[in-house]
């Protein structure tokens, strides 16, 4: 259990790792469409090369995100005490 003067930095810290994570990945979303109809005009495995980027590096975004997210987070519950003993 995490201690009473160490929950504020504990969340600020979460907080701000949040943010890192969420910034790339909505700056891709926001970008990449922005893209494809100029990407289209190109085929990559018989898909236009827009749909395919959108379709599978959406995705691989998203899981690469995620596991750096847990991996960052893990490493912040470890500095201030609040991990879990498994």
């Amino acid at each position: 259990m995490i201690e009473r003067r160490e929950r504020k930095p504990y969340w600020r810290h979460t907080k701000w790792q949040m943010l890192a994570s969420l910034i790339p990945f909505l700056a891709v979303i926001i970008v990449l469409p922005l893209y494809a109809d100029r990407l289209n005009s190109s085929r990559f495995m018989g898909f236009p090369l827009g749909y395919f980027l959108s379709l599978h590096g959406l995705v691989l975004i998203a899981v690469i995100t995620v596991a750096s997210f847990v991996n960052r987070q893990d490493a912040i519950d470890h500095w201030h005490g609040a991990h879990e003993d498994v």
